[in-house]
Parts: C-alpha cells; structure tokens; sequence
C-alpha cells in the first residue's frame, strides 16, 4: 500500500533524507550543464550611432517642401527600406566572413538574424516637437565588438544613403508629375481655346451682343418686305388696268401715206439737247408706269433735266421743244396699215411693270429668307449664350487649373534647386557607432544563479516522484494515520546473510553504473566545451529569447 504525508517539515526533511541522491545526483548533473552552458553564451556587444535630422536652411514659408508626408512617415519608411531583404543581403555580402554564427545558416534564415540584431529606434523623433531638432537611434548586437562596431556604421551609412535616394526620388517624381500633369492641362486648355475660338466663328453671327443688331436688321427688312409688298400691289393693279387698256387698243391702224412738200432741212443736233429729249422721254415713261415724284429715278431724271437747262440756251431747248411741221400734198395717196403707236407703248409699259413685278417679288423673297436667318439668329441666341458661357466656364477653370499646376511647378523646381545645391542630407551623425569595450548580454552569473536553483528544484520534484511511485509506510505514524488504530507491536526486520550479499551486489551496481553514467555525462559535457558552435546553433531558438 502507497502513502506519503507531507503534512509537516520533519515528513519533508525525512523525504530529502531518504531521497538524497535523487537530489544531490540531478542537481549536480543539471547544475554542471548549466554552468557549461552558461560559459559557452556568446557575450553580445551592442554599438549604437546617434544621428541628428536637421532641420531645413530655407523656412517653408519661403520654399515649399515637395516631400509629402511627415518626418516621422519618411523615417519610418526609410527603416522598413533598410530592413528589407535586399539591403540585408548587401549587407551580408560585405560581413558575411565576420559573422561566423551565421555560416550554417541559409540566406533567409541569415537575413532574419541580421535583421533581429539591427535596431532603429525612431521614438525620440516621433516625440519631438514638430520643426525641431530630432534625433534617433541606431544600434547592432554582436558577437565581436569590432564587428558590431561595423555593422553599426554600415547600417547607418546605408540609412543616410536611403534618405538621400529617396528624398532625390521624391523630388524627381513630383517634379516630373507635376510637369506632366501641367502638359496634360495646357493640351486640355488649348483645345478649350480652339473650341471657344470655333465656337465664336460659329455662332458670330447668333451671340448675344450680335442680339441688337440682328434685331435692327429684322426690322429694317420687315419694312423693305412691307414697302415692296405694297409696291408689288400697285404693280399688279397697274398691269390689271394696261392689259384691259391693250386689250381694248387695235395693234394696227389705217393710214393714208402723204407726201411731204416742203422738208424743213435738219438741224445740226445739239448733245446737250439729245440728252434732255432722252431723260424728258424717260421721265415720261416712268410717270406712265405709275411712279411718284419721290421715286429715286424721278428724282435722278428731275435733277437731270434741272442740270441740263441750266447749260441749254433758252432760245434752243425753246426750238427743240417745238414740234415740227411738216407739210404734205393736200392729195391724199395708197391706205396702208401701220402699227398703232399707242399699242405698243401699252406693251412697253407693260413689259415694263412685269419686270417691276419680277424685281418686287425677287426682293420680297429675299428679304424673307433674311427675315428667317435674322429669326434663327435671334431665337438661337440663347442657346449660343449658354454654349458660350459653358465654355468660356471650362477655358477659365482650365486656365486657373494651369495656373495653379505652374505654380506649384514652379515651387516643386524651386525645392528641387534648393535640394541640389545643398548637396547634403538632413540627416548627420552626431554620434559615431561606438566600439563597445563591454558587453551587455548577457548577465552570466545571474543565469548560472538561475540555472543552479532550477537544477536544485529539478532535483527535489525528482525525489518527490521517486519517493510517490515506491512510496512505503516508513513511520509507527504512517500506519496509524492510514489504518486509524493504534499500533500494539512492531516486528524489527530480520536481515539474513543472503539479504546482505544482494545488497552489497546492488550496491555495486548502482556505483558502477553512477561511474558510467558520470563518465559519459562528462564526456557529454567536453563535447560541449569543444563544439560550442554546434551546441550554439541548436540553442539558437533560445538565444535569441533570451537575448
């Protein structure tokens, strides 16, 4: 039957006493691992490199940054940039005979560890007041002080180098976006200009400040329309009464030919008097056709007349106007039949009123096609309004778009310059990677501390366990507490001679193999010692925990 009671320190102090060497024999051997592993910890050396963010020489009051974003976004994206695969590689390539840790290991597990051994550390930047002064931090750990001393400044070297690049990349792309974005909106705006250019050739005639005017012109040729209206009716009235007058009229009279006596012999003919006969004929004609005195050809042939008495002698315009006679042979002679003079002036006139007609209606309808191109011109005046101002709404908002894009061009070529000619980063290391003269990692005694009383405690919970799996009533107590009577006798063993030979055979065995097991466990230990490399590699994992 199995018991154990720990109810009390003299049960406990009897357990370590029956169970000493499940104490004493673990914790040594845990104890001895822990110290050798303890020893073979590489010590870990950390250089750190302050770098100072400068603010900029100019005020940006002055000369806009073209970088977006804040100080604290463009570090932190630096860091990522330094930290990335590529830049680790490059790194490694450099140092990687410097690094014999990571000599097993492959490229990604080499840049992993690299990696968790940089550190940048942007908190004092990001804590900063906005436009000061901001600082942070850069650091490795490594096995070798000179080496972490190298790695440190090559870190540091490389994230001045990433700032650079990019703050030039930066300042680059938006110069060039901006330009682009400026030559796309001068296209835009040049078609804006051909179209409202376009437009106004279109529509010159239909635009509102055209309205007046067109309106002007509409009224001017209702009233020509009006007055040849008019005149066409007094027209065809007129041509009404000369074909009554002609159809009435014979085309043919008949005559008797007589024969002149005497013949008033010709005159000398006189210019000036042909052309008042002939301007007096065709006033007549005109007056017959039925045109009034303020008719402009009545007017024209009034003024001529006027001019041509003037420059006529009386005595002659007299004699001219005279009719002539001529005497003829009171005889009468043959009857013949001659055109009746009358007719045809009726048909003169007549011709004459047909054109007139002809010509009226031709300017009516002209003037009625312009009526309708003035209509249209006024009723599309509008529309050609609103097309207008649409348009001339796109031309100035492309116009104040250009602007401003040139504007902010002109600022991103002026950062640009300013960029160039300072010719520095903002970034400056005001403090150097050190080279670290101790380590900081890790804390050796306070880990052998920590080993030897795991080991210590190892051992007593290995005795605890021992001692339950072959638990006996050891104690007179013992078997009172479990079969709740009082004991009467207790029978002393009895120990034979072949008991005592079996237990010094026992003892032997045990002790010879404590040898063994002692003798592989320190050779295990040496191997430790002299392959740390190997052990090192394999307690990686929990190196870099505890790191």
């Amino acid at each position: 039957m199995k018991h154990m009671n720990l109810n009390n320190p003299q049960d406990f102090m009897a357990l370590m006493v029956r169970r000493k060497w499940w104490i004493v024999i673990p914790f040594l051997a845990l104890s001895c691992a822990a110290v050798m592993v303890t020893y073979i910890l590489p010590r870990m050396y950390v250089s750190k490199s302050l770098v100072l963010v400068q603010p900029r020489d100019v005020p940006d009051e002055i000369v806009k940054d073209a970088l977006a974003g804040s100080t604290e976004q463009r570090l932190a994206a630096i860091k990522e940039a330094v930290l990335s695969r590529t830049s680790l590689i490059e790194i490694l390539r450099e140092f990687d005979a410097r690094l014999p840790e990571l000599q097993q290991m492959n490229i990604d597990q080499k840049v992993e560890t690299l990696r968790s051994q940089i550190d940048i550390d942007l908190n004092q930047s990001i804590a900063s007041a906005r436009g000061a002064a901001t600082f942070f931090r850069i650091s490795y750990r490594s096995r070798n002080a000179e080496t972490a001393q190298k790695i440190a400044t090559k870190v540091t070297d490389v994230f001045i180098e990433k700032d650079n690049q990019a703050r030039e990349t930066k300042v680059d792309s938006v110069t060039s976006f901006v330009s682009d974005e400026l030559q796309q909106i001068k296209q835009e705006l040049d078609a804006s200009n051909t179209k409202l250019k376009n437009l106004r050739t279109l529509r010159r005639d239909s635009l509102p400040d055209q309205t007046p005017a067109n309106l002007s012109n509409l009224d001017r040729l209702e009233q020509r329309r009006t007055a040849d209206s008019t005149q066409l009716g007094i027209a065809q009235t007129r041509l009404t009464n000369l074909e009554q007058f002609i159809n009435a009229t014979p085309k043919e009279l008949q005559v008797s030919k007589p024969v002149p006596v005497i013949v008033t012999p010709p005159e000398e003919k006189n210019p000036l008097v042909e052309d008042y006969l002939a301007t007096q004929a065709h006033l007549k004609g005109l007056k017959a056709r039925g045109f009034t005195e303020k008719h402009p050809d009545v007017q024209v042939d009034n003024n001529t007349l006027e001019s041509l008495r003037t420059q006529i002698p009386p005595d002659v315009l007299k004699a001219a106007l005279e009719p002539k006679v001529v005497k003829t042979s009171p005889a009468p002679q043959a009857v013949e039949m001659v055109p009746n003079q009358a007719y045809l002036n009726l048909m003169a006139d007549k011709a004459i009123v047909e054109k007139s007609i002809e010509e009226y209606r031709k300017s009516i309808e002209k003037a009625e096609k312009e009526i309708d191109t003035y209509v249209t011109r006024v009723q599309n005046a509008p529309e050609s309004a609103q097309q207008l101002q649409d348009v001339i709404r796109e031309n100035d908002e492309l116009n104040k778009r250009y602007q401003e894009m040139s504007d902010s061009l002109n600022k991103a070529k002026t950062s640009q310059n300013l960029e160039t000619r300072q010719q520095s980063s903002p970034l400056r290391i005001a403090d150097p990677a050190n080279y670290p003269l101790s380590p900081t990692k890790p804390v050796k005694p306070a880990i052998a501390g920590v080993g030897i009383l795991l080991s210590l405690l190892a051992g007593i919970a290995l005795a605890v366990i021992v001692d339950v799996a072959n638990q006996k009533m050891w104690t007179l107590s013992d078997v009172e507490s479990l079969l709740g009577t009082t004991v009467l006798v207790e029978i002393p063993e009895i120990v034979t001679a072949s008991d005592l030979s079996d237990g010094r055979r026992r003892r032997v065995i045990q002790l010879a193999s404590f040898t063994i097991l002692s003798a592989v466990y320190g050779v295990c230990l040496y191997f430790v010692y002299l392959h740390q490399g190997f052990v090192l590699r394999q307690l990686e994992p929990v190196i870099k925990r505890l790191y």
